[in-house]
């Protein structure tokens, strides 16, 4: 079977329609951990090596790396701004609203950035995350959601789990991502509604799924309210 990158403009049934997205690395052009990574010393992505050999877990790993940013207010900012988030947002955000898709974010990062990121671009949304509290010079500190239904050990967000619960609920769901923890959700969406790049566009070509690859999110609302979405 070969790959197939789906084209854009496919038409979906409107029975409630939500697109559940990642954060980091999709919706923003860096990952929270990799500008982090660039400000701390070499040695501070070893956890992250660590996990990418199988050693320890995705969330063990982002939590290490966060705790140790030892940065005061205006400096945390500073790489908020580093993750570069995407230029025209909350226009693509309100395609999708006039067209019925409502946005669900479902990150494996942390929630603190998130919600002021969000908050700064005048952005409303569900947010499916790991909570965490910043304590100036003294580092990020990321907690399980323990409470959440959608609680995993391994990435304190089960993005799966998100994705399944709307599925049930019988809404079509799109979904869009950019590293490894997205590759489950995205196999349980029609391939005209999983939208990929980076490491999951890459692992999904290997694997002969089709997909859709985005180089911007906007692409993605603009995928969606191609036709009668």
């Amino acid at each position: 079977m070969r790959c197939i990158e789906m084209r854009a403009g496919v038409k979906t049934q409107n029975r409630g329609k939500i697109l559940v997205s990642d954060f980091d690395g999709t919706m923003t052009e860096h990952d929270f951990f990799r500008v982090a990574l660039s400000h701390l010393p070499l040695g501070a992505a070893a956890p992250w090596e660590l996990y990418e050999q199988g050693l320890t877990s995705h969330f063990a790993a982002l939590a290490t790396i966060f705790s140790g940013l030892r940065i005061n207010e205006q400096e945390l900012n500073a790489l908020m701004e580093e993750m570069q988030v995407e230029s025209g947002l909350t226009d693509a955000l309100d395609r999708l609203h006039q067209f019925g898709w409502s946005l669900v974010i479902a990150s494996a990062g942390c929630a603190f950035y998130i919600e002021r990121i969000l908050l700064q671009a005048g952005i409303t949304a569900v947010i499916h995350a790991n909570p965490g509290s910043f304590v100036p010079g003294h580092g990020l500190f990321m907690k399980p959601p323990g409470q959440s239904p959608f609680f995993a050990t391994a990435t304190g967000i089960d993005k799966a789990a998100v994705v399944r619960h709307y599925l049930g609920r019988g809404i079509n769901v799109a979904f869009a991502g950019d590293g490894r923890p997205d590759l489950p959700p995205a196999l349980l969406v029609p391939p005209e509604r999983r939208f990929a790049r980076g490491w999951l566009a890459d692992e999904l070509k290997s694997r002969s799924e089709p997909f859709i690859r985005f180089s911007r999110w906007s692409d993605i609302a603009d995928n969606l309210c191609g036709g009668d979405a």
